[in-house]
C-alpha cells in the first residue's frame, strides 16, 4: 500500500509540473490593452502605396530597446496588387517583413479572403526608449488601386 501511495505522489507530482510548464508559454504572450487592437468594421480605399489606414497599438520600449513582433489579421478584397506595411511613431510606411495582397489569391474579386501578415521591427528600424505607435498602411502597387478591409486585429509584442 505504501508503494501505490508513494507512486500516487509521485504521479500527481509530475502533472502539476507538467501544468505548471504549460502554463508559462501562455503568459508570456499577455500583453497589456494599448498592445492590441480590434476593428470590426468594413473600410474602403482607393490609393497607391501607402497609406495610413489603421488601426494603431502602442508599445513601450525600455532602456535598451529591443525587437517588436507585430501581427495583422484581416479580411480583405483587392482589386489589384496590394501591399500593406507598417507606420512606425508616425514616420513614412515600411516594409519590415511580407507586404503584399493580390487579386488572385482567393481566385475571384468579388469576395473576401483572410489574411495574417507578421512583421518584425528591430531598434535599428527606428523604436525609441519609451512609447512607440505602430499603424497598419496600405495601397497599391505603382498605381492607385481600390481595396476593403473588413475586420481586423493587430497586436504588438516586446520581447522586454
Amino acid at each position: 500500500m505504501k508503494a501505490f501511495s508513494k507512486l500516487r505522489r509521485g504521479i500527481a507530482s509530475v502533472v502539476a509540473l507538467a501544468l505548471a510548464l504549460m502554463m508559462a508559454p501562455i503568459s508570456s504572450f499577455a500583453t497589456s490593452s494599448s498592445q492590441v487592437a480590434r476593428n470590426l468594421f468594413i473600410t474602403t480605399v482607393t490609393a497607391e502605396c501607402c497609406v495610413v489606414i489603421g488601426p494603431t497599438v502602442k508599445v513601450n520600449e525600455p532602456a535598451t530597446v529591443v525587437p517588436v513582433i507585430v501581427t495583422w489579421s484581416a479580411d480583405y478584397i483587392v482589386f489589384d496588387t496590394v501591399q500593406f506595411a507598417l507606420s512606425l511613431n508616425g514616420g513614412p510606411c515600411a516594409f519590415y517583413g511580407p507586404s503584399v495582397a493580390n487579386l488572385f489569391a482567393s481566385g475571384t474579386a468579388s469576395s473576401f479572403i483572410s489574411g495574417t501578415f507578421q512583421w518584425v521591427i528591430l531598434p535599428a528600424d527606428g523604436l525609441k526608449r519609451g512609447s512607440n505607435t505602430i499603424t497598419v498602411c496600405g495601397g497599391g502597387v505603382g498605381k492607385a488601386v481600390t481595396f476593403s478591409v473588413g475586420s481586423n486585429t493587430l497586436t504588438v509584442q516586446s520581447s522586454n
